[in-house]
């Protein structure tokens, strides 16, 4: 080899090792999550972990926590807004298992997981998968084995035979839609101290005619209000049809009650709560006859 090769070729050697020696590019940071949610139940829980600000749209009918930002609205499970959702670009989308959801056509926009919310033990389950989608599963721990302490805990066998139904603000009453017992709701009947008037699960919708509802003669009847801060006349005007009911023995035994607030129809965290306001209401009620 010539003398006067022999220094580029040094230079070529100590071009290549210095190569070697240099770091390596950093690895692209994982794309922040963003979360689509078609369920109310859903995105409460996803802001009770923590995950709120992951969250980019939400359903039609959600409520979110006090002080929240308004999030774009995409729909419901049922008609979701496909464009959109599309629109915002999401990372995974969300849902509650519902037989006539669109689940193939959503799933075309960004995976999505669905998850049951129909008993405890669902909701125990779809808590701690929301911690593992949302990269918080020990704040989900907690919240499920909270969720399975208070509501697994089942009324003594002389509590009170309670019929506990959707109310409506507008005073009518034509039928009545009660709370399953296998619900997350008749879970918390029964954790406030009650047993469910209706003691098996049937098929078919949760509904009864006024005169299903006299021949079932609960020992009380609580009327969730989906709403807060009624007056005294918007609360008499829920309570009004419950009054004429007069073959009703708990209706002539002042024995209808109204649970209210924003949240005591929700089937997400805000139930450990809605336990509370239904003991608060079982306690106001006078000895039974």
């Amino acid at each position: 080899m010539s003398l006067f090769r022999l220094p580029l070729l040094l230079l070529a050697l100590l071009a290549l090792a210095a190569g070697c020696q240099r770091p390596a590019p950093p690895a692209p940071e994982p794309q922040a999550r963003r979360i689509v949610s078609l369920s109310p139940a859903v995105t409460e829980t996803l802001f009770a972990l923590g995950a709120g600000p992951e969250v980019v749209g939400v359903s039609d009918y959600t409520v979110l926590p006090e002080g929240t930002p308004d999030l774009p609205k995409v729909g419901t499970t049922f008609a979701p807004n496909f464009e959109a959702i599309a629109r915002l670009k999401p990372t995974v989308l969300v849902d509650q298992q519902v037989k006539q959801a669109p689940a193939e056509a959503l799933s075309k926009l960004a995976p999505l997981k669905v998850l049951p919310w129909l008993s405890l033990s669902d909701v125990v389950a779809s808590v701690k998968e929301l911690g593992r989608l949302s990269g918080r599963e020990a704040q989900a721990t907690a919240l499920a084995e909270r969720l399975q302490t208070t509501l697994s805990r089942p009324a003594p066998k002389e509590a009170p035979r309670v019929l506990l139904v959707l109310g409506d603000v507008s005073g009518t009453l034509s039928e009545v839609w009660y709370m399953k017992r296998g619900s997350l709701h008749g879970a918390a009947l029964e954790a406030a101290g009650a047993r469910n008037a209706i003691a098996e699960d049937g098929g078919g919708p949760p509904n009864l005619s006024l005169e299903g509802v006299i021949a079932l003669d609960p020992d009380a009847v609580l009327v969730l209000v989906s709403a807060q801060g009624l007056d005294a006349e918007q609360q008499a005007r829920v309570l009004a049809p419950w009054k004429k009911l007069t073959g009703l023995r708990a209706a002539r035994e002042d024995r209808v009650r109204l649970v209210m607030g924003r949240d005591v129809e929700s089937t997400g965290p805000a139930i450990l709560d809605v336990v509370e306001r239904l003991r608060a209401a079982l306690g106001t009620l006078p000895a039974s006859r």
